[in-house]
């Protein structure tokens, strides 16, 4: 408890004093910094870190650069609804190993960034953010460009990327994509019938077993970064997104979709289908037994989905 504390006060100091994002000059590495980076094993070796921040709609997002010493190319990655930076630690490793840049940032309402916690007015406000950083990315990050998006952040990328059929992506990597959650009729009948009871803007999380590995879920309990509460504004902002996402039209974009087949977090059946005929260009990777958080998954399955994204990346 005294540790979990310590780290709290060391990320409520880290998200008040981020220094604006220079991808020129890598950050130093204060006290404080270096506790956050070891604590979510993000401390790595032959890496140089940029860590700063942008503002977006007067929210600041809190934006992390991992750089190899020798890059041949740089990934965008984003993160999942209710997590951070921190819980893609496993990805951005092998990503690095592999000589990739790794741009990753916190969204709005998670981890060191502002915003309500966990809520989003629309969905919208996620791509907004990642338009404004791609301007800054594509002027000033080493190409080629590559995009791999887990959960929601494969909403936001899939919505990103069939917005801008101009995009600098070379390819596209959506791992448990999000366009509807599980039980998806129950859920909007739920947000439905709460809206008789205007005073319950929350809910109490119900932390799932999105993953065999056991440590991982344990982890995620004792995270100072994880919300213990969802609020109902962000269930509203993902139904009324699902409208807009049936008018684009198709991209002939390179992807790849990775998804658990253990996935019950999510309605994957109906998003695999829906996705692939967004990006009919596209290849689907099914991971036998894999559940939601693929990135955290145990080891033998995390080594399947970083090998496939590996492969798909150098074909």
């Amino acid at each position: 408890m005294v540790q979990s504390e310590k780290m709290q006060n060391v990320i409520n100091r880290l998200a008040r004093n981020n220094p604006n994002l220079d991808f020129q000059t890598p950050v130093t590495i204060d006290e404080d910094l270096q506790r956050y980076l070891q604590f979510y094993e993000l401390d790595h070796e032959q890496v140089d870190l940029y860590f700063g921040k942008i503002e977006r709609d007067q929210t600041e997002i809190t934006v992390q650069t991992f750089a190899p010493k020798q890059s041949k190319g740089t990934v965008i990655l984003l993160h999942g609804y209710l997590d951070h930076v921190g819980s893609l630690k496993h990805i951005i490793r092998y990503l690095n190993d592999h000589h990739y840049t790794v741009v990753s940032y916190d969204l709005q309402g998670h981890g060191l960034s502002g915003g309500e916690i966990a809520s989003i007015d629309q969905f919208a406000d996620y791509v907004s953010t990642l338009e404004f950083l791609m301007e800054k990315v594509k002027q000033e990050m080493p190409s080629p460009l590559y995009a791999i998006g887990h959960s929601t952040g494969g909403a936001i990328v899939a919505n990103y990327v069939l917005k801008h059929t101009n995009h600098a992506f070379e390819k596209v990597i959506l791992v448990a994509p999000v366009v509807r959650s599980n039980f998806w009729w129950l859920t909007k009948l739920g947000v439905f019938l709460v809206q008789a009871f205007p005073f319950i803007r929350k809910v109490k999380r119900q932390f799932r077993q999105n993953s065999s590995n056991r440590d991982y879920l344990d982890w995620v309990r004792n995270d100072p970064l994880q919300p213990e509460k969802i609020p109902l504004d962000w269930t509203k902002a993902l139904i009324a997104w699902n409208k807009t996402m049936q008018t684009f039209h198709p991209v002939a974009t390179k992807t790849c979709i990775i998804q658990g087949t253990a996935d019950d977090t999510v309605d994957w059946k109906y998003n695999v289908s829906f996705l692939t005929k967004k990006f009919p260009d596209s290849k689907v990777v099914y991971i036998e037994q894999g559940r939601h958080a693929l990135f955290n998954e145990s080891k033998p399955i995390r080594n399947q989905v970083c090998g496939y994204i590996h492969e798909f990346l150098n074909e």
